[in-house]
């Protein structure tokens, strides 16, 4: 039993080791996007322009950097709570404590608003650019 219970704390411990890298790099992605588009974008009067989507796409992607740093706080947060919740001497504290770290999926909420500002960066970005495309041939008229 002792082996099994050695085996569960090294899965857990690699778990959380490889989710922690994971969100540190899907951040550094995202502040990379960040830093290129902010660099290589045009910038013009807000309008309904292709200056004015691009801003919109760097936003986007702004804001997923945002939750990205929001979900490892709460990453962090949760850690803490979970290990003031292990040094408790009484059951009944280390259930309420507990408790309180299952009644708050901070991380799980950043990391869904973080994925899924991601993913609408990228459809903006390149709904962007195809429809600069077609407004420069002429298929989408602009005044």
């Amino acid at each position: 039993m002792a082996g099994l219970q050695d085996d569960v704390k090294h899965l857990t411990t690699t778990y959380n080791e490889a989710v922690s890298k994971l969100d540190y790099f899907i951040l550094g992605v995202t502040l990379a996007i960040c830093a290129y588009l902010a660099q290589t974008n045009p910038y013009a009067k807000l309008g309904a322009n292709k200056e004015t989507f691009l801003l919109a796409s760097l936003l986007v992607f702004a804001s997923s950097a945002v939750c990205g740093f929001k979900r490892i706080e709460a990453m962090n947060k949760a850690i803490r709570m979970n290990a003031v919740a292990l040094e408790q001497p009484e059951p009944q504290a280390r259930a309420y404590f507990l408790d309180r770290l299952n009644k708050e999926p901070a991380a799980q909420r950043w990391y869904a608003a973080r994925n899924y500002l991601l993913g609408a960066g990228l459809f903006c970005y390149l709904a962007t650019k195809v429809w600069a495309a077609y407004q420069n041939t002429g298929w989408i008229l602009v005044h």
